[in-house]
Protein backbone atom coordinates (compact mmCIF):
# COMPACT_ATOMS: atom_id res chain seq x y z
CA UNK A 1 0.00 0.00 0.00
CA UNK A 2 1.28 3.36 -0.60
CA UNK A 3 3.00 5.02 2.63
CA UNK A 4 3.17 1.72 4.44
CA UNK A 5 6.23 1.15 6.32
CA UNK A 6 7.12 -2.51 5.99
CA UNK A 7 8.31 -3.35 9.93
CA UNK A 8 11.82 -4.73 10.46
CA UNK A 9 13.39 -3.83 6.81
CA UNK A 10 13.62 -0.35 7.07
CA UNK A 11 12.16 0.44 3.42
CA UNK A 12 9.76 2.85 2.90
CA UNK A 13 7.16 2.85 -0.27
CA UNK A 14 7.68 5.89 -1.80
CA UNK A 15 4.57 7.69 -3.76
CA UNK A 16 6.33 9.79 -6.66
CA UNK A 17 4.37 11.37 -9.66
CA UNK A 18 5.53 9.85 -13.51
CA UNK A 19 5.79 11.63 -16.37
CA UNK A 20 3.64 11.42 -18.91
CA UNK A 21 4.11 8.07 -20.88
CA UNK A 22 2.59 7.44 -24.74
CA UNK A 23 0.20 4.14 -24.98
CA UNK A 24 0.55 1.83 -27.39
CA UNK A 25 -1.90 1.44 -30.66
CA UNK A 26 -5.01 -0.45 -29.69
CA UNK A 27 -6.59 -2.14 -32.56
CA UNK A 28 -10.51 -0.83 -33.33
CA UNK A 29 -9.89 1.92 -31.51
CA UNK A 30 -13.50 2.94 -32.53
CA UNK A 31 -13.97 4.86 -29.48
CA UNK A 32 -11.15 7.25 -30.45
CA UNK A 33 -13.22 9.02 -33.45
CA UNK A 34 -13.83 5.17 -34.92
CA UNK A 35 -10.39 5.19 -36.85
CA UNK A 36 -9.06 1.60 -36.87
CA UNK A 37 -5.78 1.57 -34.91
CA UNK A 38 -5.94 5.11 -33.57
CA UNK A 39 -3.16 5.82 -31.78
CA UNK A 40 -4.77 6.26 -27.58
CA UNK A 41 -3.91 10.03 -26.52
CA UNK A 42 -1.58 10.92 -23.79
CA UNK A 43 -2.36 10.79 -20.44
CA UNK A 44 -0.59 10.62 -17.04
CA UNK A 45 0.20 7.11 -16.13
CA UNK A 46 -0.60 5.86 -12.77
CA UNK A 47 1.02 7.39 -10.04
CA UNK A 48 5.24 5.23 -9.69
CA UNK A 49 5.36 3.09 -6.51
CA UNK A 50 8.87 2.20 -5.63
CA UNK A 51 11.42 0.61 -2.84
CA UNK A 52 13.37 3.51 -0.98
CA UNK A 53 15.86 1.76 1.28
CA UNK A 54 16.96 3.45 4.35
CA UNK A 55 20.71 3.71 4.91
CA UNK A 56 22.58 2.49 7.83
CA UNK A 57 24.72 5.20 7.82
CA UNK A 58 24.48 8.71 5.82
CA UNK A 59 27.91 11.05 6.08
CA UNK A 60 27.07 14.49 5.05
CA UNK A 61 29.80 17.40 4.78
CA UNK A 62 28.95 21.27 3.71
CA UNK A 63 30.24 24.80 3.31
CA UNK A 64 28.06 28.05 4.23
CA UNK A 65 28.00 31.63 3.80
CA UNK A 66 26.26 32.81 6.99
CA UNK A 67 25.61 36.42 7.93
CA UNK A 68 25.01 37.00 11.50
CA UNK A 69 24.33 39.59 14.28
CA UNK A 70 24.89 39.93 17.92
CA UNK A 71 23.65 42.48 20.40
CA UNK A 72 23.90 42.39 23.85
CA UNK A 73 22.94 45.02 26.81
CA UNK A 74 24.60 45.43 29.95
CA UNK A 75 23.18 46.36 33.77
CA UNK A 76 24.76 49.81 33.39
CA UNK A 77 23.24 50.61 29.91
CA UNK A 78 26.08 50.05 28.34
CA UNK A 79 25.15 48.46 24.60
CA UNK A 80 27.35 46.34 22.60
CA UNK A 81 26.94 45.21 18.79
CA UNK A 82 28.23 42.91 16.19
CA UNK A 83 26.34 43.67 12.98
CA UNK A 84 26.52 42.37 9.49
CA UNK A 85 29.29 39.52 10.01
CA UNK A 86 29.94 37.26 6.97
CA UNK A 87 30.95 33.81 8.09
CA UNK A 88 32.40 31.19 6.63
CA UNK A 89 31.49 27.72 7.77
CA UNK A 90 32.43 23.94 6.98
CA UNK A 91 30.37 21.21 8.82
CA UNK A 92 30.20 17.64 8.91
CA UNK A 93 27.13 15.07 10.25
CA UNK A 94 26.74 12.01 10.73
CA UNK A 95 23.50 9.64 11.17
CA UNK A 96 23.16 6.15 11.92
CA UNK A 97 19.61 4.62 11.46
CA UNK A 98 18.84 1.40 13.11
CA UNK A 99 15.62 -0.29 14.63
CA UNK A 100 13.99 -1.06 18.12
CA UNK A 101 12.00 -3.53 18.54
CA UNK A 102 10.60 -2.86 15.03
CA UNK A 103 10.37 0.80 15.51
CA UNK A 104 13.14 2.32 13.06
CA UNK A 105 15.24 4.83 15.33
CA UNK A 106 18.44 7.28 14.01
CA UNK A 107 21.02 8.65 15.87
CA UNK A 108 22.81 11.78 14.96
CA UNK A 109 25.65 13.56 15.87
CA UNK A 110 26.51 17.58 14.08
CA UNK A 111 29.91 19.60 14.09
CA UNK A 112 30.31 22.98 12.58
CA UNK A 113 32.79 25.69 13.01
CA UNK A 114 33.36 29.15 11.30
CA UNK A 115 35.67 32.17 11.01
CA UNK A 116 34.21 36.07 10.95
CA UNK A 117 35.61 37.16 7.69
CA UNK A 118 34.31 40.02 5.76
CA UNK A 119 32.00 43.07 6.76
CA UNK A 120 32.45 43.09 10.57
CA UNK A 121 31.49 46.09 12.04
CA UNK A 122 31.07 46.31 15.81
CA UNK A 123 30.04 49.20 17.92
CA UNK A 124 30.11 50.09 21.51
CA UNK A 125 27.37 52.70 22.99
CA UNK A 126 28.35 53.64 26.84
CA UNK A 127 24.65 55.37 28.02
CA UNK A 128 25.56 56.22 31.65
CA UNK A 129 25.42 59.57 32.72
CA UNK A 130 28.85 61.09 33.60
CA UNK A 131 27.44 61.89 36.95
CA UNK A 132 24.84 60.38 38.54
CA UNK A 133 23.42 63.72 39.70
CA UNK A 134 22.87 65.20 36.36
CA UNK A 135 21.61 62.19 34.08
CA UNK A 136 21.22 64.63 31.19
CA UNK A 137 24.84 65.40 31.35
CA UNK A 138 27.62 63.12 30.61
CA UNK A 139 29.70 60.90 28.75
CA UNK A 140 27.94 59.02 26.00
CA UNK A 141 31.12 57.40 24.22
CA UNK A 142 30.22 55.71 20.90
CA UNK A 143 32.96 53.39 19.06
CA UNK A 144 33.12 51.67 16.02
CA UNK A 145 35.72 49.62 14.63
CA UNK A 146 36.39 46.15 13.01
CA UNK A 147 35.18 42.82 13.95
CA UNK A 148 36.99 39.30 13.61
CA UNK A 149 36.17 35.41 16.20
CA UNK A 150 35.13 32.29 15.67
CA UNK A 151 32.05 30.08 15.63
CA UNK A 152 31.47 26.54 17.08
CA UNK A 153 28.15 24.40 16.81
CA UNK A 154 27.59 21.15 17.92
CA UNK A 155 24.16 19.27 18.26
CA UNK A 156 23.74 15.36 19.10
CA UNK A 157 20.39 13.83 19.11
CA UNK A 158 18.34 10.80 18.30
CA UNK A 159 14.42 10.97 17.01
CA UNK A 160 12.48 8.50 15.29
CA UNK A 161 12.13 7.97 11.73
CA UNK A 162 9.20 8.34 9.46
CA UNK A 163 7.29 7.92 12.96
CA UNK A 164 4.07 9.40 10.40
CA UNK A 165 3.44 9.99 7.04
CA UNK A 166 0.50 12.34 5.95
CA UNK A 167 -0.30 12.16 2.19
CA UNK A 168 3.47 11.47 1.35
CA UNK A 169 4.82 14.10 4.20
CA UNK A 170 7.07 11.96 6.57
CA UNK A 171 7.80 13.56 10.13
CA UNK A 172 10.49 12.69 12.08
CA UNK A 173 10.35 14.12 15.78
CA UNK A 174 14.06 14.13 17.64
CA UNK A 175 15.71 15.71 20.40
CA UNK A 176 18.69 16.34 22.15
CA UNK A 177 21.51 18.50 23.28
CA UNK A 178 23.47 21.39 21.95
CA UNK A 179 26.40 23.76 22.51
CA UNK A 180 27.02 26.65 20.34
CA UNK A 181 29.68 29.18 21.13
CA UNK A 182 30.94 32.53 19.62
CA UNK A 183 34.26 34.22 20.79
CA UNK A 184 33.88 37.72 19.50
CA UNK A 185 36.26 40.84 19.29
CA UNK A 186 36.16 44.22 18.35
CA UNK A 187 39.45 45.70 17.00
CA UNK A 188 40.99 49.24 15.28
CA UNK A 189 38.11 50.82 17.36
CA UNK A 190 37.46 54.86 16.31
CA UNK A 191 36.43 57.10 19.31
CA UNK A 192 34.78 60.12 18.78
CA UNK A 193 36.62 61.94 22.26
CA UNK A 194 34.41 65.24 21.80
CA UNK A 195 36.27 66.24 25.31
CA UNK A 196 34.97 66.89 28.83
CA UNK A 197 34.81 70.07 31.17
CA UNK A 198 37.01 69.57 34.25
CA UNK A 199 34.68 70.05 37.52
CA UNK A 200 35.96 72.25 40.72
CA UNK A 201 35.86 70.28 43.93
CA UNK A 202 35.75 70.76 47.22
CA UNK A 203 37.77 69.29 49.55
CA UNK A 204 35.49 67.02 50.43
CA UNK A 205 35.17 66.00 46.60
CA UNK A 206 31.94 67.39 46.10
CA UNK A 207 31.29 69.31 43.07
CA UNK A 208 30.93 73.17 43.01
CA UNK A 209 27.60 75.04 41.88
CA UNK A 210 27.15 78.66 41.26
CA UNK A 211 23.68 80.69 40.86
CA UNK A 212 23.15 84.03 39.36
CA UNK A 213 23.23 86.00 42.49
CA UNK A 214 26.82 85.29 43.08
CA UNK A 215 26.69 82.37 45.28
CA UNK A 216 28.67 79.27 45.40
CA UNK A 217 27.04 76.12 46.88
CA UNK A 218 28.91 72.52 47.84
CA UNK A 219 26.76 69.87 45.86
CA UNK A 220 27.59 66.20 46.96
CA UNK A 221 27.73 63.19 44.85
CA UNK A 222 24.38 61.90 43.89
CA UNK A 223 22.40 64.73 45.36
CA UNK A 224 20.38 66.93 42.41
CA UNK A 225 21.43 70.49 42.56
CA UNK A 226 18.88 73.32 41.72
CA UNK A 227 18.24 73.40 37.77
CA UNK A 228 19.18 77.13 37.73
CA UNK A 229 22.05 76.37 38.79
CA UNK A 230 24.94 76.25 37.04
CA UNK A 231 28.71 73.90 37.58
CA UNK A 232 31.31 75.89 37.82
CA UNK A 233 34.38 74.51 35.83
CA UNK A 234 38.39 74.76 36.60
CA UNK A 235 40.26 77.33 35.30
CA UNK A 236 44.21 78.00 35.38
CA UNK A 237 43.73 80.04 38.03
CA UNK A 238 42.69 77.60 40.14
CA UNK A 239 45.70 75.07 39.55
CA UNK A 240 48.47 75.07 42.03
CA UNK A 241 52.39 73.39 41.09
CA UNK A 242 53.69 72.11 44.11
CA UNK A 243 57.36 70.80 45.05
CA UNK A 244 57.98 67.80 45.25
CA UNK A 245 60.67 66.37 47.74
CA UNK A 246 63.26 63.16 47.06
CA UNK A 247 60.74 60.63 48.04
CA UNK A 248 58.15 61.80 45.71
CA UNK A 249 56.08 63.42 48.05
CA UNK A 250 54.60 67.03 48.09
CA UNK A 251 56.94 69.20 50.67
CA UNK A 252 54.82 70.15 53.50
CA UNK A 253 56.04 73.33 55.67
CA UNK A 254 53.70 74.43 58.54
CA UNK A 255 51.08 72.40 57.55
CA UNK A 256 50.50 74.31 53.59
CA UNK A 257 51.80 73.36 50.73
CA UNK A 258 55.35 75.36 49.00
CA UNK A 259 53.50 76.05 46.10
CA UNK A 260 56.22 77.03 42.64
CA UNK A 261 53.69 79.68 41.67
CA UNK A 262 50.37 79.88 40.20
CA UNK A 263 50.43 78.42 36.56
CA UNK A 264 48.13 81.34 34.98
CA UNK A 265 50.90 83.34 33.30
CA UNK A 266 51.77 80.00 31.69
CA UNK A 267 49.08 79.88 29.33
CA UNK A 268 51.01 77.81 26.70
CA UNK A 269 51.72 75.37 28.78
CA UNK A 270 47.70 74.72 29.82
CA UNK A 271 46.04 75.93 26.33
CA UNK A 272 43.84 77.78 28.30
CA UNK A 273 43.11 81.16 28.38
CA UNK A 274 42.59 82.98 32.25
CA UNK A 275 38.70 82.60 33.26
CA UNK A 276 38.76 79.90 30.53
CA UNK A 277 37.23 76.10 31.92
CA UNK A 278 39.67 73.57 31.05
CA UNK A 279 38.67 70.70 28.83
CA UNK A 280 39.85 67.53 28.77
CA UNK A 281 40.05 65.75 25.22
CA UNK A 282 38.55 67.23 22.77
CA UNK A 283 41.12 66.89 20.04
CA UNK A 284 38.96 65.26 17.75
CA UNK A 285 38.36 61.30 16.65
CA UNK A 286 41.18 58.92 17.90
CA UNK A 287 42.04 55.52 17.10
CA UNK A 288 42.96 52.69 19.18
CA UNK A 289 44.58 50.46 17.56
CA UNK A 290 44.52 46.14 18.57
CA UNK A 291 42.01 43.88 20.52
CA UNK A 292 39.73 46.40 22.28
CA UNK A 293 36.88 44.52 23.35
CA UNK A 294 36.72 40.75 23.97
CA UNK A 295 33.60 38.23 24.51
CA UNK A 296 33.22 35.03 24.60
CA UNK A 297 30.20 33.47 24.43
CA UNK A 298 28.23 29.68 25.15
CA UNK A 299 24.79 28.92 24.92
CA UNK A 300 23.74 25.33 25.81
CA UNK A 301 20.72 23.19 26.48
CA UNK A 302 18.29 20.65 25.20
CA UNK A 303 16.18 21.12 22.25
CA UNK A 304 12.86 19.40 20.66
CA UNK A 305 13.27 18.82 16.47
CA UNK A 306 10.92 17.83 13.89
CA UNK A 307 12.08 16.95 10.51
CA UNK A 308 9.00 16.94 7.53
CA UNK A 309 10.14 15.55 4.22
CA UNK A 310 8.70 14.53 0.81
CA UNK A 311 10.16 12.29 -2.24
CA UNK A 312 9.14 14.89 -4.92
CA UNK A 313 10.83 13.06 -8.07
CA UNK A 314 12.42 9.76 -8.21
CA UNK A 315 15.58 11.33 -7.90
CA UNK A 316 15.02 14.92 -5.93
CA UNK A 317 13.57 15.70 -2.25
CA UNK A 318 12.02 18.42 -0.16
CA UNK A 319 13.25 18.50 3.57
CA UNK A 320 12.29 20.69 6.48
CA UNK A 321 13.75 20.93 9.45
CA UNK A 322 12.40 23.14 12.77
CA UNK A 323 14.01 23.43 16.58
CA UNK A 324 13.17 24.62 19.47
CA UNK A 325 15.22 25.30 22.89
CA UNK A 326 15.58 26.49 26.34
CA UNK A 327 19.65 27.40 26.53
CA UNK A 328 22.25 28.26 29.29
CA UNK A 329 23.84 31.27 28.49
CA UNK A 330 27.23 31.61 29.54
CA UNK A 331 29.81 34.64 28.64
CA UNK A 332 33.41 35.95 29.53
CA UNK A 333 34.06 39.66 29.05
CA UNK A 334 37.62 41.55 29.06
CA UNK A 335 38.49 45.02 28.15
CA UNK A 336 42.23 45.00 26.96
CA UNK A 337 42.70 48.67 27.00
CA UNK A 338 41.24 48.90 30.66
CA UNK A 339 43.41 49.10 33.90
CA UNK A 340 40.88 49.42 36.51
CA UNK A 341 40.06 46.30 36.24
CA UNK A 342 41.65 43.18 36.37
CA UNK A 343 41.31 40.95 33.13
CA UNK A 344 41.07 36.84 32.24
CA UNK A 345 38.25 38.08 32.23
CA UNK A 346 36.66 41.44 33.04
CA UNK A 347 33.50 40.36 34.33
CA UNK A 348 31.08 37.11 33.50
CA UNK A 349 27.34 36.80 32.69
CA UNK A 350 25.43 33.02 33.42
CA UNK A 351 21.74 32.35 33.36
CA UNK A 352 19.25 30.83 31.91
CA UNK A 353 15.93 34.15 32.27
CA UNK A 354 13.86 34.25 29.39
CA UNK A 355 16.42 32.11 27.72
CA UNK A 356 15.01 30.76 24.10
CA UNK A 357 16.28 29.33 20.81
CA UNK A 358 15.07 28.37 17.62
CA UNK A 359 16.10 26.77 14.10
CA UNK A 360 14.25 26.37 10.77
CA UNK A 361 15.97 24.57 7.47
CA UNK A 362 14.80 24.06 4.54
CA UNK A 363 16.82 22.39 1.80
CA UNK A 364 16.38 20.69 -1.57
CA UNK A 365 18.16 17.74 -2.29
CA UNK A 366 19.05 15.82 -5.49
CA UNK A 367 20.53 12.01 -5.61
CA UNK A 368 23.09 12.09 -9.04
CA UNK A 369 24.32 8.14 -8.17
CA UNK A 370 22.98 5.24 -5.82
CA UNK A 371 24.74 6.42 -3.03
CA UNK A 372 25.51 10.05 -3.32
CA UNK A 373 23.53 13.47 -3.13
CA UNK A 374 23.87 16.76 -3.36
CA UNK A 375 21.49 19.33 -1.63
CA UNK A 376 21.06 23.08 -1.25
CA UNK A 377 19.95 24.99 2.02
CA UNK A 378 18.85 27.89 3.52
CA UNK A 379 18.49 28.07 7.43
CA UNK A 380 17.91 30.53 10.21
CA UNK A 381 18.83 30.12 13.88
CA UNK A 382 18.08 32.70 16.95
CA UNK A 383 19.53 32.56 20.67
CA UNK A 384 18.52 34.84 23.62
CA UNK A 385 18.40 35.44 26.80
CA UNK A 386 16.53 37.82 29.62
CA UNK A 387 18.19 39.62 32.65
CA UNK A 388 20.34 37.66 34.54
CA UNK A 389 23.21 37.93 37.28
CA UNK A 390 26.82 37.63 36.73
CA UNK A 391 30.28 38.84 38.02
CA UNK A 392 32.17 42.13 37.99
CA UNK A 393 35.91 41.27 38.94
CA UNK A 394 37.28 45.05 40.23
CA UNK A 395 40.99 45.08 40.45
CA UNK A 396 42.73 46.80 43.55
CA UNK A 397 43.82 50.53 43.45
CA UNK A 398 44.97 53.06 45.44
CA UNK A 399 42.65 55.76 47.17
CA UNK A 400 43.06 58.31 49.85
CA UNK A 401 41.80 57.73 53.26
CA UNK A 402 38.78 59.54 54.44
CA UNK A 403 36.80 61.07 57.18
CA UNK A 404 33.79 59.52 58.13
CA UNK A 405 31.92 62.44 56.04
CA UNK A 406 33.54 61.45 53.24
CA UNK A 407 36.22 64.43 53.24
CA UNK A 408 40.03 63.51 53.07
CA UNK A 409 41.56 62.75 55.60
CA UNK A 410 45.00 64.75 56.45
CA UNK A 411 47.79 63.68 58.87
CA UNK A 412 47.27 66.14 61.66
CA UNK A 413 50.07 65.25 63.87
CA UNK A 414 53.22 67.44 63.40
CA UNK A 415 55.62 65.56 64.54
CA UNK A 416 55.11 63.42 61.97
CA UNK A 417 56.74 63.41 58.53
CA UNK A 418 53.69 63.13 56.62
CA UNK A 419 52.06 66.06 58.66
CA UNK A 420 49.47 67.85 56.40
CA UNK A 421 49.34 65.29 53.51
CA UNK A 422 46.54 62.74 53.04
CA UNK A 423 47.14 58.96 53.43
CA UNK A 424 47.27 56.81 50.36
CA UNK A 425 45.76 53.45 51.23
CA UNK A 426 44.91 50.43 48.82
CA UNK A 427 41.83 48.56 48.18
CA UNK A 428 42.25 45.32 47.46
CA UNK A 429 40.75 43.59 44.35
CA UNK A 430 36.80 42.18 45.18
CA UNK A 431 34.09 40.18 43.00
CA UNK A 432 31.11 42.55 42.94
CA UNK A 433 27.87 40.09 42.42
CA UNK A 434 25.29 41.99 40.44
CA UNK A 435 21.71 40.65 39.70
CA UNK A 436 21.28 43.10 36.77
CA UNK A 437 24.67 42.59 34.74
CA UNK A 438 23.02 41.77 31.52
CA UNK A 439 19.27 42.84 30.65
CA UNK A 440 19.69 41.09 27.25
CA UNK A 441 21.77 39.16 24.32
CA UNK A 442 20.40 37.42 21.13
CA UNK A 443 22.41 35.76 18.53
CA UNK A 444 20.65 35.78 14.96
CA UNK A 445 22.21 34.80 11.77
CA UNK A 446 21.41 33.31 8.21
CA UNK A 447 23.01 30.56 6.21
CA UNK A 448 23.05 29.26 2.74
CA UNK A 449 24.51 25.38 2.48
CA UNK A 450 25.81 23.94 0.19
CA UNK A 451 26.46 20.26 0.91
CA UNK A 452 27.44 16.82 -0.05
CA UNK A 453 26.08 13.38 1.10
CA UNK A 454 27.31 9.78 0.90
CA UNK A 455 25.22 6.85 1.76
CA UNK A 456 26.51 3.47 3.24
Amino acid sequence: MPGQQNVGQRVFTEVVPRQPQPQPWLPGGGQWGGVPGAPVPNFWAPTGITGMPVPDWTVSAGFTRRFAEFEFKTGVNSILQWDNMIINEIGFRVDHNFNLRDVPLFVFGEYRRGSVVDAGLSMDFDLMPFDPARPDVGIFTISIGGTSGNTDSLRIGVGARHAWNWNGWKFSPSFGYEIFRHNLRMHDHIYPNPGVFLPMLTEDGHYVFGDRDGNFWSVPIGTVPNPEWYQVCLTPEDIMVAQVGPNGQPIVSGGELQVIGNPSGQFPNWGVGPGNCIVIGGDGMIQIPGVTHIYNTTWSGFFVGLEVEKQMTFRDRLRFYFQAGLPRFYAEGTWPHRTDWQQNPSFIDRGSNGAFSYVAEMEYIHQISERLKLSLRVDTNFFRVGQIGGELFLAGFPTYRTNEDGSIWFNPDPNSPSYGLPQVINVPPQTLRLSDALKYAQWQSFGLRLGITYLF
